[in-house]
C-alpha cells in the first residue's frame, strides 16, 4: 500500500512530456517572452540604493571642499562687508600691516588710483614706531553705545583730556593683543595711556553734496601726516534724513602667489581718475550713528575715503594719535 502511495506521488510530480514540474513558489520568473531570470532580493536593492547616495553626497562635498580651498588659497574672496545704522556694532578685523605702496606688488594696483595726489610711503614706516601693533597685526573696528563718550566730546575743556585718554587706552589695547577683540569693561575712565597722546581733535561736519565721490578722496592718515599714527572717528547725533555719509575704508587682498587685489573699481586710464566714482568691490562701509566709534591703524592698510552726503548732513569728531615715544 505504501509502494503504491510514492509511485502516484512520483507520478503526479513528472509532466506529461517527461519534465518534472516544480512548485508555484520554486520556479524562476519569466518575462513572458520565454525567458526567466531570477528575482533580485529588495535587500540588495536598499542597501545598493545607501551606496550610491553616500558616494554622491562624497563627491559633493570632495567639489565643495575643493572650491573653498582654491578661493582661500587664490584670495579671490572679494566682499564688501556693510555696517548699517541699525546693526548694533561691536567688531574688530585685524589686518596684515602695510608701510609702503610705492612697491610691488602694491604700486601697480594703487598708483593709478592715487597718481600723484596723495603720498604713498613714509620715513620711518609705521612698523618701526614705537607703538606700532606686534606681530604686524594692524586693525580696524566698529563699536556702538559710545554715548559716554559723545557726551565728553560735546563739552569743552578737561572733558577732553579725559576722552582723548579713554580713546587712547582702547587703541592700546588693540596695539599690546593682536588678535584679541576690544573689550570694554568700563573700568578705562582712571587708566591712563601709555604708549600714546592726542595730537588733533576735530569736529566735522559733511554738508549734502551732487557731488560723486571721486578717487582723489581716498587717502591712508600716516601717509598724510606723522602725527597720524592712529585714527578714531567718533558719530555725533545724526540727524534722521540722512542719506550717505558713510566712511568706506578699501581692503588690500594677498593670495599665496604673492600678488594683491586692491577693491576699487573701475581702474582705468589716469586721465579719468578725477571723474571717476568710487565703486568700492572689497572692504567695509560704515554708516554713520550717534555714538558709534571707528577706530583703525593709520598705515597703507587702512586706505579709506568719505562717501558723499546726498541728504541731510553728517557731523562726527576725528581724533588722531601718535607714540609718546616719538620726536615728531
Amino acid at each position: 500500500m505504501m509502494q503504491q502511495t510514492r509511485r502516484r506521488r512520483v507520478a503526479a510530480s513528472i509532466s506529461p512530456v517527461g519534465k518534472t514540474v516544480l512548485p508555484l513558489s520554486a520556479a524562476p520568473r519569466g518575462d513572458g517572452g520565454g525567458n526567466t531570470k531570477r528575482a533580485f532580493p529588495s535587500f540588495y536593492k536598499r542597501r545598493l540604493i545607501v551606496v550610491v547616495a553616500v558616494l554622491v553626497i562624497l563627491i559633493i562635498f570632495i567639489v565643495a571642499a575643493s572650491s573653498l580651498y582654491f578661493l582661500l588659497r587664490t584670495g579671490n574672496t572679494q566682499q564688501v562687508v556693510r555696517i548699517s545704522s541699525t546693526d548694533h556694532a561691536n567688531m574688530t578685523e585685524f589686518i596684515p600691516c602695510i608701510d609702503d605702496v610705492s612697491v610691488e606688488p602694491y604700486f601697480s594696483k594703487i598708483d593709478p588710483v592715487l597718481a600723484e595726489r596723495r603720498k604713498k610711503e613714509r620715513n620711518p614706516a609705521h612698523s618701526e614706531l614705537s607703538c606700532s601693533p606686534s606681530k604686524k597685526q594692524c586693525f580696524r573696528g566698529v563699536y556702538d553705545g559710545f554715548d559716554n563718550l559723545l557726551e565728553l566730546a560735546q563739552q569743552n575743556g578737561d572733558g577732553h583730556t579725559e576722552l582723548h585718554n579713554r580713546i587712547a587706552v582702547l587703541i592700546e589695547s588693540l596695539i599690546s593683543k593682536p588678535g584679541v577683540p576690544l573689550q570694554r569693561d568700563g573700568n578705562d575712565r582712571n587708566v591712563l595711556p601709555s604708549m600714546l597722546i592726542n595730537t588733533v581733535h576735530r569736529r566735522q561736519t559733511y554738508q549734502a553734496s551732487k557731488k560723486k565721490p571721486t578717487f582723489e578722496e581716498l587717502h591712508a592718515d600716516y601717509l598724510e601726516s606723522a602725527s597720524y599714527v592712529y585714527t578714531a572717528i567718533l558719530y555725533d547725533d545724526t540727524p534722521d534724513n540722512l542719506i550717505g555719509g558713510e566712511t568706506a575704508l578699501v581692503n588690500f587682498r594677498h593670495d599665496n602667489q604673492g600678488d594683491v587685489t586692491f577693491g576699487l573699481s573701475p581702474i582705468d586710464s589716469q586721465e579719468s581718475k578725477s571723474k571717476e566714482p568710487i565703486v568700492f568691490t572689497d572692504g567695509l562701509i560704515v554708516e554713520p550713528k550717534s555714538g558709534r566709534l571707528v577706530l583703525f591703524s593709520s598705515g597703507a592698510e587702512n586706505f579709506h575715503a568719505p562717501m558723499t552726503v546726498r541728504q541731510g548732513n553728517r557731523p562726527c569728531y576725528h581724533f588722531w594719535f601718535k607714540c609718546k615715544e616719538e620726536k615728531t
